[in-house]
């Protein structure tokens, strides 16, 4: 395969922040994200959002970008992705950022799991429709936060999980009003990001013994529902689903910046 000037062409370059204020703003449509690491790698740690293509399979699965948008390429510290950045440039791509500094020097919140985790729950043929499963995932987040402030001592605990609890409740809303009223009965022991409630009660229930820590389990989990819908939006490429899964990452970006500022402020 030929690749165009390819030690030629400069490489743009973006920073680790201006990244994540991109990732925080609402201009979706404008870039997307490509994680060159090993699908390992990418299983602890990724930036929500991101679309794994291996180094080595970029010259073979490049067409599954938009060449219409911004690229930005990023790995662990920041090798992988410029050699990354001379492939997608040579194979004609135009506005590829190389994101300084890799992973690394991202500060910011992270998803885990491999390229299909919590796609089980979209393809189970349980659900009808995106509508039902994106409903029942948030009825399932509000259940956890719920359960939890049962469990919580403190007053000022139940309160916030009280409060996060109706974050999704505001979501439901959001989602009936749109798509027309609920018709079914969501089983609310599916939570945004596909994890089970009775495993993260089990796994995070005696680590939430503060605001702090409740506040910051809420930004994972936002952080993972956000990498989710992303990446299933970009599954479905070109389709109405794809407007609707991405409308739904929206949400929850919003999500991650209103409990952003309640971390400023509790850390401040």
């Amino acid at each position: 395969m030929f690749y165009k000037n390819l030690f030629h062409d400069p490489i743009k370059r973006i920073s680790a922040d201006e990244t994540k204020t991109l990732i925080s703003s609402k201009q979706f449509d404008r870039y997307q994200l490509i994680d060159v690491r090993q699908p390992g790698e990418y299983e602890q740690g990724h930036i929500p959002g991101a679309i794994l293509i291996p180094l080595s399979d970029l010259p073979y699965r490049y067409t599954e970008l938009d060449a219409d948008r911004e690229t930005i390429v990023y790995c662990r510290s920041g090798v992988r992705s410029r050699s990354g950045c001379q492939i997608l440039t040579g194979l004609g791509l135009k506005s590829v950022y190389d994101m300084e500094g890799g992973i690394v020097a991202y500060n910011g919140e992270q998803a885990e799991g491999n390229v299909e985790a919590g796609l089980e729950f979209f393809i189970d043929k349980d659900f009808d429709s995106a509508y039902e499963l994106a409903f029942t995932m948030e009825a399932g987040l509000k259940n956890f936060y719920l359960t939890l402030a049962d469990e919580a001592d403190g007053d000022e605990e139940q309160e916030t999980l009280a409060r996060l609890a109706r974050f999704e409740d505001s979501h439901m809303t959001k989602l009936a009003s749109k798509f027309g009223a609920v018709s079914f009965d969501p089983d609310a022991s599916i939570t945004e990001g596909g994890i089970d409630i009775e495993r993260m009660l089990e796994y995070f229930g005696d680590q939430l013994l503060s605001r702090e820590q409740i506040l910051q389990l809420a930004m994972k989990l936002e952080a993972q529902a956000f990498d989710l819908y992303s990446r299933l939006a970009h599954e479905q490429a070109g389709s109405d689903t794809e407007t609707f899964y991405r409308s739904m990452a929206d949400e929850e970006r919003g999500h991650m910046l209103i409990i952003s500022r309640e971390l400023d402020k509790l850390i401040a």
